[in-house]
């Protein structure tokens, strides 16, 4: 499909719906009840699964069906910390010998797989609405958005 991505109807919700279009109906609605975190994920994908759950309980875009999405999201950002890892300690380059003897300098293959498995988890992200950019587009509804400031009035 072209075009933009479609936003989730919870985020349309939290940012408001300048346009007035109707919203889907047919979108699974946030709710209460947490996915189950699926068997098999790595440690640090579980850990990262139950840091993520409460906070995107809390924003009120977490779904049942989204499962799987967060599992990849944790799954990423495992892959990312390890790779993190092996170029801390192995460096960024490597030396190999070319056919006629002369060394080269070469990247690691782990930068490459590195540069990607961050790519992946940006996207996930921002499909959850965590990332700086995406997060500017929603508006709270919590204590301090009740709060009315005195300036408004003059405006």
């Amino acid at each position: 499909m072209a075009g933009r991505r479609p936003t989730p109807t919870a985020l349309k919700i939290v940012r408001g719906n300048p346009g007035k279009r109707p919203l889907p109906k047919r979108e699974p609605k946030p709710d209460s009840k947490a996915p189950r975190m699926p068997t098999g994920m790595s440690r640090r994908a579980k850990a990262t699964w139950k840091k993520l759950m409460p906070m995107l309980q809390s924003m009120g875009v977490m779904t049942r069906v989204d499962g799987y999405a967060l599992e990849r999201l944790a799954e990423c950002y495992a892959e990312v910390v390890e790779l993190q890892k092996v170029i801390r300690k192995e460096g960024h380059t490597y030396e190999a010998e070319s056919n006629t003897g002369a060394v080269m300098v070469r990247p690691r293959p782990e930068v490459g797989m590195l540069a990607d498995a961050d790519r992946r988890f940006k996207g996930y992200l921002i499909e959850f609405g965590l990332t700086p950019a995406a997060r500017s587009k929603v508006e709270a509804h919590g204590e301090e958005s009740d709060k009315k400031d005195p300036a408004e009035s003059y405006f």
